[in-house]
């Protein structure tokens, strides 16, 4: 009689405990044959979608795992090929999980972050390794971690290429090519109109409305050339980022304005000279970029938002998913647009690329804050290092051909690489900008630094848009979310700008030390909010006092507040204003939340005040 191998039965074992921790996730395990060390790989799901986001798996089974003794960590063989096969040598995500198939508790290990094991590997002349797989790793309690996880293997794949690829040979590449300042001439007499110039002289002066329609009659005229038409639309695009900006719109538009204008340029290019279909291809992969950037910054803000206060976890682990793929896709993009960027660096008709490769340090610019945020120094350092390269070479080209405004804006670029003054981008900005031979352009561009050092202090920079934080914020995760903020009537709209506005009671705390603040009827939209954006601050608010048991509730918390000051407020004796420079931080909140909590639960009747009712 034939008998089953024992070892085989645990493995099947194993592979049914995988499906039955990830399967109800909504993800999907997939079975691999003859590969090198991988068991299957799994894809993420986002709801009943694809995220996009997936990951190898080295699947161990065991009936008889080896805990630590105090169990809180398994112990998992490997030989020291599949380790370093695992942590070194693979350029996709593989995690080690490990299935204690007797306890029935699946385990997960991520050997691309193990950074002491990489030392290790080094190092070791053993046959063998014991990894030790904290037992704190559990499927699929920790489904959310182990997302975050795969976005930071994302990063460390992402950083090894960026480090490992030759960026010093990327700028010393750089060769001289024969009549470029002639056909920097050309162009120029080509475009040199009084259409244009006046055109740039209202920009600049913020006569966007002036600007606007003499650009647009250019870009229509018939009789224009391609390139009057191609500068008349870059004259566009800067008009529209402007009024997108100070119009306080979604961050994210931004880089939809760029989008439409590289778009608008290729379709323009096609016909036109190589030089031009170049730029817009830049342009484009640039603005394709810095979407990607975007909508995983708001991800990061919504995730947040959701993590600090409690929010879903299913949403949660949504929001990990999508993000895990876009850094995936943001990889993938960026390293196109450093080949792009390399390619020009040789290009015979470079001379007009320097300013179209900015843009691709622009795009990243906004990947690194998120980087930063997240603490992946590594990660935002390699990338930082990169895009600067791509300054240099933009810086070069724009000065091989005598256009120091396109220079400027390779300083500008620079600057969003780094934060500090003590950085190898803040020395190469600044030393370039003090080689500008053209006076005013030199005084314009160390203006442009230092406002750049402002920013990085956090203090406010004279022409800058000051918006609405809280209202900006609610505004990118809504258009993540793909809520039309645009929509006045949309209750959903209307309810995101009372929570917005009323994010902080700190105007009306401030006026007495007598006075609290609570959430209270909160409505189906209210609760949609607090639902999708983590935030009960689109519920109605009630004004108390503390001594003299007055209250008044409104809809916002100013009319509640109006009503409250002329009742009450206008004619008592007893106001006594909170010091000047006082500030309702958090820990202040939780100090008055803790004080009061019995006021207003007895007069709500709930413990925090809250009341879920059937309209807002």
């Amino acid at each position: 009689m034939i008998e089953k191998p024992k070892e085989h039965e645990t493995d099947r074992a194993g592979k049914r405990l995988l499906r039955e921790v990830l399967e109800p996730l909504g993800w999907v395990v997939n079975n691999v044959e003859e590969d090198y060390g991988i068991d299957s790989y799994v894809q993420v799901f986002d709801g009943k979608s694809p995220s996009g986001a997936w990951f190898h798996v080295q699947l161990k089974s065991s009936a008889s795992s080896e805990y630590s003794a105090d169990r809180s960590f398994v112990s998992q063989n490997l030989s020291i090929d599949h380790a370093r096969h695992y942590a070194l040598e693979m350029r996709e995500p593989v995690l080690l999980i490990h299935a204690d198939v007797t306890a029935k508790v699946v385990y997960w290990y991520a050997p691309q972050l193990d950074v002491q094991l990489v030392g290790v590997l080094g190092k070791t002349g053993a046959k063998f390794i014991t990894m030790r797989i904290p037992a704190r790793l559990q499927l699929p309690q920790t489904a959310p971690d182990l997302l975050s996880n795969l976005d930071k293997i994302y990063l460390v794949l992402a950083s090894r290429e960026l480090t490992t690829a030759p960026n010093q040979t990327f700028a010393e590449s750089l060769k001289h090519f024969p009549n470029q300042e002639a056909l920097h001439q050309a162009f120029q007499e080509i475009n040199d109109t009084l259409k244009l110039h006046k055109i740039v002289e209202l920009y600049l002066q913020r006569r966007l409305d002036e600007a606007r329609p003499r650009a647009e009659a250019l870009w229509a005229d018939p009789d224009s050339s391609i390139e009057v038409k191609f500068w008349a639309r870059v004259q566009l695009e800067g008009i529209d980022f402007s009024q997108t900006v100070h119009e306080g719109k979604p961050q994210s538009e931004l880089a939809k304005v760029a989008l439409k204008h590289a778009k608008a340029l290729q379709q323009l290019a096609a016909s036109g000279p190589k030089y031009l279909k170049f730029y817009s291809l830049i342009a484009r992969h640039a603005a394709e970029l810095e979407i990607l950037t975007y909508e995983n910054s708001v991800l990061f803000m919504l995730l947040r938002q959701h993590l600090e206060k409690g929010g879903d976890p299913m949403m949660t682990l949504g929001i990990s998913a999508r993000r895990s793929a876009l850094t995936k896709r943001i990889v993938f993009k960026y390293n196109r647009c450093l080949r792009l960027a390399r390619y020009a660096a040789n290009y015979s008709d470079r001379w007009m690329l320097g300013r179209s490769l900015t843009k691709i340090v622009n795009a990243v610019g906004r990947y690194l804050i998120t980087l930063e945020a997240e603490k992946n120094i590594e990660a935002e350092r390699a990338f930082a290092h990169s895009a600067l390269q791509v300054c240099k070479v933009a810086a070069w080209i724009c000065q091989e051909t005598g256009d120091a405004e396109g220079a400027v804006l390779a300083i500008l670029s620079a600057m969003l690489t780094t934060h500090s003054t003590d950085s190898e981008a803040y020395r190469w900005a600044t030393g370039l900008a003090h080689r500008l031979s053209d006076p005013k352009i030199r005084a314009d561009a160390m203006r442009m630094i230092e406002r750049a050092e402002q920013r990085w202090k956090g203090n406010p920079v004279e022409g800058d848009y000051q918006g609405d934080p809280p209202w900006q914020i609610y505004q990118n995760i809504a258009s993540a979310l793909g809520i039309d903020i645009s929509d006045e009537n949309n209750p959903l709209v209307r309810g995101l700008k009372i929570a917005a506005k009323d994010n902080s009671p700190e105007r009306v705390l401030s006026r007495c030390e007598h006075i609290v603040e609570s959430q209270g009827a909160t409505g189906p939209i209210a609760r949609t909010i607090q639902q999708l954006f983590n935030t009960s601050m689109a519920s109605s608010k009630v004004i108390h006092c503390s001594i003299h048991n007055f209250h008044v509730e409104g809809k916002e918390l100013d009319a509640a507040y109006a009503q409250f000051k002329m009742r009450h407020c206008d004619s008592c004796s007893d106001q006594k204003p909170r010091p000047d420079g006082w500030r309702y931080t958090e820990q202040e909140r939780r100090v008055l939340q803790a004080r009061h909590r019995d006021l207003v639960a007895r007069l709500v009747g709930t413990p925090n005040g809250f009341r879920y009712t059937s309209e807002d």
